[in-house]
């Protein structure tokens, strides 16, 4: 199983420094991905409600902003830390297409591949927050079938064979155009389809190359990724190739040079001695059959955060390897 962490690249942390000394030690230390969150014109009030946890609720006004601010743009980001790390896969956790226009966002993407050299994964989602997509003058209306069109769009630009491509669909028609840049993974760079819902699981399994898991208990991942493996398997496709990335909910915290390890779940605190019931619960994950799974650090600072990023590096993922 990969482990990958969240770029600081939003909240009161955030900064062009911190960012740049966090990915490029998560790369010298053997973290398999480095990921991005997305939402470029947050409101201060919405009455949109947020879908991805047990059940539907209304956000608290500026609590998205509260949590976010600085919120540097995902893929901006991306491409900075593509200059500055050598080997993590760089990741979209998640990109909402409804807010982008395809072309665009299909060459963009290209090129981060390119500059990267092959490490981008893209994991992608239609959103939940129209009064985003409002401030952007971007349409809501049909978002699943207006993101499944962005993807076909995206890809048969990817993988155009001759000197132009053209595109006929419902929501997009693009007359023909020069396809490059092309990305260097070929076919294309895997895209993972986000959300917990029946039609988002079903979305997954019929165009995505893998889904992308918001934090969540264990036993709850567990059940939705048979779900969803059952669903590919429906489709005619091979559940064995379809990657499941997860985010464990789980936040690691430590006093500095303490031997005991705390961790933030989605069933309250736990101490850890010597690291050994952290191990147990990022095995949990493994046995549901995981490919990729993001962790995060509480820390009340920029040093103590990157001090637990070395700790959990050196003790705690040889273990799981």
């Amino acid at each position: 199983m990969e482990f990958g962490l969240a770029i600081p690249h939003t909240g009161p942390l955030a900064s062009s420094e911190y960012v740049r000394d966090f990915c490029q030690a998560a790369d010298e230390l053997g973290y398999d991905g480095l990921w991005t969150v997305d939402h470029p014109a947050i409101p201060p009030h919405s009455d949109s409600e947020y879908t991805l946890g047990t059940r539907p609720k209304t956000m608290p006004d500026n609590s998205v902003s509260d949590l976010l601010a600085p919120n540097f743009e995902m893929t901006s980001t991306m491409l900075f830390v593509a200059g500055i790390t050598r080997r993590a896969k760089l990741g979209s956790s998640i990109a909402i297409l409804p807010l982008r226009n395809p072309v665009l966002n299909a060459r963009m993407l290209a090129s981060l591949d390119i500059f990267s050299e092959g490490r981008l994964v893209y994991g992608v989602g239609v959103g939940w927050l129209r009064e985003e997509a409002e401030a952007m003058q971007m349409p809501w209306d049909h978002r699943g079938a207006r993101s499944e069109e962005h993807i076909a769009l995206m890809r048969r630009l990817w993988t155009a064979e001759g000197d132009t491509v053209d595109f006929d669909g419902t929501y997009y028609q693009v007359p023909p155009i020069h396809p490059d840049p092309r990305p260097v993974q070929k076919p294309c760079p895997p895209i993972l389809i986000g959300g917990h819902s029946d039609i988002a699981l079903h979305r997954a399994a019929r165009i995505g190359d893998g889904w992308t898991a918001g934090p969540m208990r264990p036993d709850r991942l567990a059940s939705l990724a048979q779900q969803l493996r059952d669903l590919v398997e429906a489709e005619g496709r091979d559940a064995s190739s379809f990657s499941i990335y997860a985010n464990a909910g789980i936040a690691i915290t430590a006093e500095p040079g303490a031997k005991a390890w705390k961790f933030t779940a989605p069933n309250g605190a736990i101490s850890i001695e010597e690291g050994d019931e952290l191990i147990a619960q990022l095995r949990e994950f493994e046995r549901i059959g995981v490919h990729h799974l993001r962790i995060g650090f509480e820390a009340a600072d920029r040093a103590g955060r990157l001090e637990l990023m070395q700790q959990v590096a050196e003790k705690i993922l040889p273990a799981l390897r």
